[in-house]
């Protein structure tokens, strides 16, 4: 995916510097915006698409502090990934900064390296790599309070005559719904796990994977942001249960569900990010 880069320091010289090395990396851009202080970075931010900025600090008639702050004060910006680049180490400035939600500090000069290695770890996580999180916060989530456990999953697994969905949906820095599909009779299983008892209803497997789909995006959402103080409003989660079959093979054959085996029983998930 193409994105938009915006480069904010009052030189000239300094920008197109960070655009070829940028340009060095594989990093596929499809548009190199560039302003020289942070209130022509704003004005940009007003009126062009941005995916990611790039700032200095220390720039005449708005410095890159008053920028950031008028950015994650206004819900139309909060969310931009803004990596801090300047000549100062990291102070009581840059950690300040940190804590306010921009994603990192680059040290100029940065080399091609430098810069890959950021935007890999830190910002530009694919839906597919996010997938594969969702997977393994799914796990740590069934491991610590439902005992059980994700397994390889067998060409024979039964699908589920009746199943339950739960959905439940996140906003901040990112966007999107975790999606959890299982079969009524592995609610039932993960209710007893969750409980206790020997003994559990329909009703008891609604509640267990609803709270699995919440333990399970509190455990994920940490892992695709960069930024401890990134924070997200998450909704409360809904759960529908379908009487036949019709359920499972359309969630499944939806190309963004991952199928899984946990214990025995086969269930799926799904991961939506927004743009």
């Amino acid at each position: 995916m193409a994105i938009n880069v915006l480069i904010v320091d009052d030189s000239s010289l300094t920008r197109k510097k960070i655009r070829r090395i940028i340009e060095m990396t594989d990093l596929e851009v499809e548009e190199f915006l560039e302003a020289g202080n942070g209130y022509e970075a704003l004005k940009i931010l007003d009126q062009s698409s941005v995916d990611l900025v790039l700032a200095d600090l220390n720039m005449p008639e708005m410095s890159g502090d008053e920028m950031i702050h008028r950015m994650k004060a206004d819900r139309a910006t909060e969310s931009i990934p803004v990596v801090v680049v300047s000549t100062e180490s990291r102070t009581g400035r840059v950690k300040k900064l940190l804590a306010k939600g921009i994603k990192n500090y680059l040290h100029k000069p940065f080399s091609p390296e430098e810069f890959k290695e950021l935007i890999y770890t830190l910002w530009d996580k694919t839906t597919e790599e996010a997938s594969d999180l969702l997977t393994r916060a799914l796990a740590e989530a069934l491991e610590t309070t439902a005992f059980s456990m994700i397994l390889p999953v067998e060409d024979d697994m039964a699908v589920p005559k009746k199943t339950i969905w739960a959905k439940i949906g996140f906003m901040g820095p990112k966007s999107g719904t975790v999606e959890i599909l299982a079969g009524m009779e592995l609610g039932k299983v993960l209710a007893q796990n969750f409980s206790g008892t020997s003994d559990a209803d329909e009703k008891n497997a609604c509640d267990a994977l609803q709270e699995l789909s919440n333990i399970t995006c509190g455990l994920f959402l940490p892992m695709v942001v960069s930024s401890t103080s990134d924070l997200f409003d998450i909704t409360i989660p809904t759960v529908e249960v379908c009487n036949d079959s019709t359920q499972w093979h359309n969630f499944a054959e939806d190309d963004n569900s991952c199928t899984l085996n946990i214990e025995g029983y086969i269930a799926a998930t799904k991961l939506i990010m927004e743009d």
